[in-house]
Formats: structure tokens, C-alpha cells, sequence
């Protein structure tokens, strides 16, 4: 693996982390709330309530698995559920079961338009082995978002990965006057600087 391939993918499992911490967990460490209640649409969990004392579960796996079939449950429903849709592929993109997770923020991004859901189906792409269809999907979200860095960066990184080093470093220069001294920033820059 080479360098550039280590940088995108500790990079993209520490975004899946702190996406899945912000978006997944609260619903994982409260399995009584309801799963989609800031769309509406959905019921909330049945069973999946913590033992006595409130205690999370120590196998977290029954909660996630009614997790998912509730969320499901919802998408038969209501097929253009979009925080249902966003709910089920960040659970897949988390599992590292990409593509199941491109299949449902693709469904989400048919429904409404998301700069967010368009950064995480380029990295469930880029993860599935399809950095064309990655690239133009942080291309997209960058052109919609252009104050936002994290698909420039990710646009970036798949572009070392298909040896276009030029255009890379071109995104790096702009990264740069974005978030001067990034330390994530100055790594990548140095990633590409040994490249033709």
C-alpha cells in the first residue's frame, strides 16, 4: 500500500469516526429515543431498553441490529425518508459495508441534496474502489460548498491515488490558504511532494 493509500484511509477512519460518534452514537448509548425524530416518520425502537440502573447494554449488537430494522422498516414506508436514508448508510459506512452504504446516501441524495451525504458517499466510493465515481462526487460537494475543506481534501487524496499529481498539488496549494498550517494539510502536501 502506498503512502498516499495509508494517509486517505487512517483519514477517512478517523472521519468515519467522529461521523459515526456524532450521528450513530447518541442513538446507540440511548436505544429508548427514537431513531429518526428530528425528520419525523418513524417510530421509535421497540424492546432496546437499557437494564435497570440505565446501564447501556454490554453487547451493543441487539440494539443495532433493531436499530436497522427499524430504520428499514421506515425506508419501506416511506421511500424518500432522508434522514432515514443518511441514518442506514452512515450505519453501513461505520460497518465498513460500503456497498450497502453507497446504496442507501445514493437513495438519500435522490430525495434532497447534501453536501455532508455527498462527502461520505465519495469516501464509501473511494473505499469500494471507485475513485472516479469518488471524485466527482467531492468535486460536487466542493463546487456546492466551497468554504468547506474536508471534500477538497479528499478530491486531493483520490487524485495522488490516480497518480494526477499536479492536480492534487494544485488542490493542496488551495487547501493551504484555506486552513493555513493544518497539520492534516502540511502531511498530505508532503505525501505529494516526492511525486512526479
Amino acid at each position: 500500500m502506498n503512502r498516499d493509500a495509508i494517509v486517505y484511509s487512517v483519514c477517512s477512519f478517523l472521519l468515519g469516526l467522529i461521523l459515526g460518534s456524532l450521528l450513530i452514537g447518541p442513538r446507540l448509548t440511548k436505544p429508548g429515543a427514537p431513531a429518526i425524530a428530528a425528520e419525523g416518520g418513524g417510530a421509535p425502537p421497540s424492546g432496546g431498553a437499557p437494564p435497570s440502573g440505565g446501564a447501556p447494554p454490554s453487547n451493543p449488537m441487539p440494539v443495532v441490529r433493531q436499530q436497522l430494522a427499524t430504520l428499514k422498516e421506515t425506508v419501506d414506508r416511506d421511500p424518500r425518508n432522508f434522514a432515514a436514508l443518511v441514518q442506514l448508510g452512515n450505519m453501513y459506512m461505520d460497518a465498513a459495508k460500503y456497498p450497502q452504504a453507497i446504496d442507501y446516501y445514493e437513495r438519500a441524495l435522490a430525495v434532497r441534496d447534501d453536501g455532508n451525504v455527498r462527502t461520505d458517499l465519495g469516501i464509501c466510493y473511494k473505499q469500494n474502489g471507485q475513485l472516479a465515481k469518488a471524485l466527482a462526487a467531492f468535486q460536487k460537494a466542493s463546487a456546492d460548498s466551497p468554504d468547506q475543506w474536508q471534500p477538497l481534501f479528499n478530491a486531493a487524496v483520490v487524485l495522488g491515488e490516480m497518480h494526477r499529481f499536479a492536480e492534487a498539488r494544485a488542490i493542496v496549494a488551495k487547501l493551504n490558504a484555506m486552513r493555513p498550517n493544518d497539520p492534516e494539510v502540511q502531511r498530505l502536501e508532503a505525501a505529494l511532494r516526492g511525486q512526479p
